[in-house]
C-alpha cells in the first residue's frame, strides 16, 4: 500500500499532531491563546493536518469508531483552507481543549487494533 494511504501512518500523523498540540499548549490559558498569533497559527494547521489524515481514511475504518464526529473533522479542513479569516479562536480554543483529547484514545485504539491485526 502506497504510504500516503496507509491508515495507520494517516492515524499515526493524527496522534502526532494532538501530542504535539498538547505539549505546545499545556498550561495556557484561553485568554493567553487568543491573545497568541504562534499559538492560533499552530492549532489551525494541526487541524488542517489532522482534517486531511481523516479524509485519506478508509470509511470502513471509521465506521468501526463511531464516537467522534468524523465527518465534522474532514470538514473543518475545508472551512480552515477556504474561510480561515472567519475562524473563529475560541471555535479553535474548543477543538483544542475539548475535542482533541477526546479523539487521542480513539485514535490510540485504532492503531492498537491495526498493528494487532499486522
Amino acid at each position: 500500500m502506497a504510504a500516503s494511504r496507509n491508515p495507520l501512518l494517516r492515524l499515526e500523523h493524527i496522534r502526532d499532531e494532538i501530542r504535539a498540540l498538547s505539549a505546545a499548549t499545556v498550561g495556557v490559558a484561553q485568554a493567553d491563546f487568543l491573545e497568541s498569533y504562534v499559538l492560533r497559527r499552530t492549532t489551525e494547521h494541526a487541524v488542517l493536518i489532522i482534517s486531511e489524515a481523516v479524509r485519506a481514511l478508509p470509511i470502513e475504518l471509521t465506521s468501526r469508531s463511531p464516537g467522534p464526529p468524523w465527518e465534522d473533522i474532514r470538514g473543518i479542513g475545508n472551512i480552515l483552507r477556504h474561510d480561515y479569516y472567519a475562524v473563529d479562536p475560541r471555535v479553535l480554543w474548543n477543538i483544542l481543549t475539548t475535542h482533541l483529547p477526546a479523539l487521542a484514545p480513539v485514535i490510540d485504539r485504532m492503531i492498537g487494533e491495526i498493528e494487532d491485526q499486522g
